[in-house]
């Protein structure tokens, strides 16, 4: 097989409404405080400094608009077409910040034609040594089901 595996963020529709509507929310006060800015008395620069930090901040909400309606997306077509099996932990690699811990994952997905190999980030790592993961063997689209 010759596709790519990619992972799939598993998100419920009615999860990403909610990301909708709270990006779609923080868009409009982040235009209402630009119009503020712009009315303001600063001096010429601290708006335009203001301005581009809002600017930057409405194109990150802008990308988490966009993943949302994705993932949701990705995740209906998975579930569709998807199913279960136990992928075996290869290697785990724990990563502390500070204030929680990640565990970087190398794991093998089993398929009818052998396998393969991928990288999960993941948040909720106990030490197991098989994760449930759905596959979608033909595309290669895979998603941890925690």
């Amino acid at each position: 097989m010759t596709t790519r595996p990619t992972e799939v963020v598993l998100t419920s529709r009615g999860s990403a409404v909610v990301q909708r509507v709270l990006a779609g929310v923080s868009i409009a006060g982040a235009v209402a405080g630009a119009v503020a800015v712009a009315l303001s008395d600063q001096p010429w620069w601290g708006v335009a400094l203001c301005e581009l930090g809002i600017l930057v901040g409405v194109f990150v909400l802008m990308a988490i608009w966009s993943s949302a309606t994705e993932n949701a997306k990705d995740t209906t077509a998975l579930r569709a077409t998807g199913k279960t099996v136990l992928a075996d932990v290869l290697d785990s690699e724990a990563h502390d910040d500070g204030e929680s811990t990640s565990h970087r994952l190398t794991m093998w997905i089993p398929v009818p034609d052998g396998g393969f190999e991928v990288g999960h980030w993941c948040h909720r790592y106990d030490g197991e040594q098989q994760l449930p993961v759905l596959i979608d063997p033909a595309t290669r689209t895979w998603a941890v089901i925690h």
